[in-house]
């Protein structure tokens, strides 16, 4: 059981559980380190560390899963501004204001929950990649069913349970959501109408907060402030020079946390700290204060401020109090130790026992999490989990939690790789002319042994090296599973290559992983040869590995050696050499591109998913949820150069010029993204064996609002709204049809864009700006058309 029933729970604190219990089970010999199965039901912080701690540590495990019932990991997080700081709780402890969490992997820095939640996703979406870690997202676990022997069988609601046996289970589903949001009250994570100013024509408009837990004082603080994000509130907070009302602080904390203390801090705070706050402060508070708005603040507790809530969101609810009284306000209004008068208030008028009804302006309900129904799928279990009936053992105040020496051991000796810095100037690799020898043989199931001059972790040197491959191999195609694509790609693109073996099968699977229909043009060499085994060399020291684990390995090698080879192409094209392609490009704009994929480099470089996608996307149309095994085979040295850069520097172009502030995507759709647009840049020559034109565009599927088509050689499509993909040109016009802006705006590299590169960086921003509002201007024409239908 891991976090659902701590007294300190924050991402940092559930991360560092994770990481002990990990060690934990790995020390106490749980799982088996070779052939183990394991089981991680919940996607938070916590259950995605220990997953990625396991992947790392546990190479060998034949089943590593983590179940979530959401569509994403950390969905709760995704999006939302709400501050999160690794040791915001522990002030006034030493370090309490490093920003950076110091954990030895899934690491992060004080920053906004979702962009913390994106950097934690990044990481184990890598591993997923990369390792067996396997994650069965939109499946909910509704039950756990132990057996006397020891193995856990897992049962899932949209999905048989056979098979879902394990060796140890790992709950790390946390408190599930908030009670009370079928009302108007939004989630914690949710954007807040609090971080804005707040526009209304009610006459003594109230806000109303119910909840003393650090939720309920966090909203009451951004009621109370004047249109402040939390970050904004945080980093005042932190940066408050507090004189000598520091030191009675820390002493009224000690008080409060003395065994058997009743202590009520806000009666101490107004007694104690009022001459002791510097003025600076008491002004600095007050300036940032909300105008015109009344707040209720409102808490069951028989006192306001419990000890157990961060001791700066405390500090900052007695300043505001204190400063709302001395300005004569008078706008906050508390109310402790009362009940609702009837049900919880979801919705309209707010009764409190002993006092008038009034309907507030905006509610904000913080009455803690609706856990029982988060653990009553495994209630049973849990009714004799000590740490779910047990009183607390000491009355010490609680402390983010520290990595035992033992776990602190394990995961700082992991050996990871740095980040990747942008080369400046990227060298092509040597060609070399000897060639390579691998052998893969059967192993245990699910399992192949491997011997040859290169190990899975320097297969890219195949590429890099330009050297030829044989290949042998004694297993049947139906066996090797997800390696057969993977072997495709990496003989493909070798220079040269054969694979020997006894079984017929694989000339079928090769030939049909190559065909040219899945390839992003005619007319490349793409082709596995297979020849039969006669007699096989003699393998050398032989290491064996799960099928997955291989083929992710592998992919993940050949990926980065693509992105190697096209960033070497990339500076020959814009870095001082100017190699020619046919477009030529201003040098002031052919700089700012350089610079632009530089950045985009180390993302890539440092993001395995995200190069996947990119690169995936340069040579395919197809933007599937699960990629198409064949599709992959066109990743390679093969396809750089006649597909991939141009698109790449369309994209470029586009990011640079349009002044949308675009990066590679982390997911579907498209390969590029900002945060008010998704794009597909491509490279492709042809869609289903028909050259790329306009009737193949506009026939296509697109995922995204902006594809970019670097091979395209017309202007901008799908402005009009004539051509859809289940319309002939010869089709009469149907009643009604659907606005342009519903429809993927389509970009070809025409003459028009071609002379803009060469211009410059304004003339390509007028280009750009022209196409969006020609497509504005289009969007409003189709309106009335349809309106006029309508009428």
């Amino acid at each position: 059981m891991l976090g659902s029933f701590e007294k300190r729970v924050t991402v940092y604190s559930q991360q560092v559980r994770a990481l002990n219990l990990v060690d934990a089970i790995l020390s106490e010999n749980l799982v088996r380190p070779n052939g183990g199965k394991v089981a991680i039901v919940g996607g938070g912080a916590a259950g995605i560390t220990a997953a990625v701690a396991l992947a790392r540590t546990s190479p060998n495990l034949e089943r590593l899963d983590l179940f979530e019932r959401n569509s994403a990991v950390l969905s709760l997080q995704h999006g939302s501004r709400r501050f999160l700081h690794p040791h915001f709780y522990d002030w006034p402890a030493a370090d309490s204001d490093r920003n950076d969490a110091g954990l030895p992997l899934m690491n992060w820095t004080a920053s906004a929950a979702g962009d913390v939640a994106a950097t934690l996703r990044a990481e184990f979406d890598a591993e997923c990649h990369k390792t067996i870690l396997t994650l069965y997202n939109d499946q909910a676990v509704t039950g756990l069913i132990p057996s006397s022997l020891g193995p856990i069988r897992v049962v899932v609601d949209k999905s048989t349970a056979i098979g879902r046996i394990y060796d140890v289970v790992i709950l790390a589903i946390g408190f599930g959501l908030e009670a009370y949001l079928d009302g108007e009250t939004l989630s914690y994570w949710s954007p807040s109408a609090l971080a804005g100013p707040i526009h209304t024509q009610v006459a003594n408009p109230i806000l109303f907060i119910s909840g003393n837990g650090d939720g309920g004082l966090v909203d009451f603080m951004m009621a109370a402030f004047n249109a402040l994000e939390h970050h904004q509130i945080c980093a005042m907070l932190m940066g408050l020079d507090l004189g000598a009302a520091r030191a009675e602080i820390e002493a009224i904390e000690q008080e409060a946390w003395a065994p058997g203390a009743t202590v009520d801090l806000l009666a101490e705070y107004r007694a104690r700290l009022r001459p002791l706050v510097p003025l600076a402060v008491w002004q600095e508070i007050a300036g940032q204060l909300r105008p015109a708005m009344l707040i209720h603040f409102h808490t069951r507790d028989a006192q306001l401020l419990r000890r157990t809530t961060a001791l700066h969101n405390r500090l900052a609810v007695y300043l505001i109090l204190e400063a709302d009284l001395e300005l004569g306000r008078n706008a906050i209004t508390v109310t402790t130790n009362a009940e609702f008068d009837g049900p919880i208030p979801k919705r309209g008028e707010v009764r409190i026992v002993g006092q008038d009804a009034f309907d507030p302006l905006r509610r904000f309900l913080r009455l803690g999490p609706d856990a029982a129904s988060n653990l009553k799928p495994f209630q049973d279990l849990l009714d004799h989990y000590p740490g779910a009936v047990n009183a607390p053992r000491s009355a010490t105040r609680p402390e983010s939690p520290t990595l035992t020496a033992s776990a602190h051991a394990r995961f700082t000796t992991l050996q990871l790789a740095p980040p990747p810095a942008p080369a400046v100037a990227p060298v092509a690799a040597a060609p070399v002319v000897n060639a390579i020898t691998l052998t893969l043989s059967s192993a245990a199931p699910g399992h192949v042994a491997w011997s040859g001059n290169l190990d899975p972790g320097t297969i890219g040197q195949v590429w890099s090296t330009n050297r030829t491959l044989a290949l042998y191999c004694d297993i049947p195609t139906v066996e090797i599973g997800v390696l057969a694509p993977v072997i495709a790609r990496l003989g493909a693109h070798a220079t040269g290559f054969m694979l020997h073996t006894t079984h017929n099968g694989w000339r079928t699977t090769l030939g049909a992983l190559c065909a040219g229909k899945a390839l992003p043009g005619p007319d490349l060499d793409i082709r596995c040869p297979v020849s039969d085994l006669q007699i096989a060399p003699a393998p050398g020291q032989m290491t064996q590995h799960s099928i997955a684990t291989l083929a992710a390995t592998i992919d993940g090698q050949l990926d980065g050696e693509v992105l190697r080879q096209l960033h070497v192409a990339l500076h020959e094209i814009l870095g001082p050499a100017a190699a020619q392609i046919g477009w030529p490009i201003e040098p002031a704009l052919r700089a700012k591109l350089w610079d632009l994929w530089q950045q985009w480099y180390v993302a890539l470089a440092a993001d395995n998913a995200k190069c996947r996608r990119y690169l995936r996307l340069l040579v395919s149309e197809k933007d599937r949820e699960i990629p198409d095994e064949a599709a992959l085979v066109g990743i390679g040295p093969k396809t750089v150069r006649p597909f991939m850069t141009k698109s790449t520097i369309f994209a470029l172009a586009f990011a640079a010029c349009s002044g949308l502030v675009l990066s590679p995507a982390a997911q579907r759709p498209g390969n590029i993204a900002s945060e008010a647009l998704t794009a597909h840049s491509c490279g492709i020559s042809w869609i289903n064996e028909r050259m790329l034109g306009t009737r193949a565009a506009m026939e296509q599927g697109w995922t995204t609002g902006v594809v970019l088509l670097s091979q395209l050689r017309e202007a901008a499509l799908m402005m009009e709204g004539d051509l859809r993909m289940d319309r002939n040109i010869s089709d009469a016009a149907s009643v009604g049809r659907i606005s342009p802006a519903e429809d993927p705006l389509v970009i070809g590299a025409d003459d028009v864009f071609i002379t803009a590169l060469e211009a410059g960086e304004a003339t390509m921003r007028e280009y750009l700006r022209s196409i969006f509002e020609w497509r504005s201007r289009a969007a409003a024409q189709m309106l009335e058309e349809v309106n006029d239908d309508a009428a």
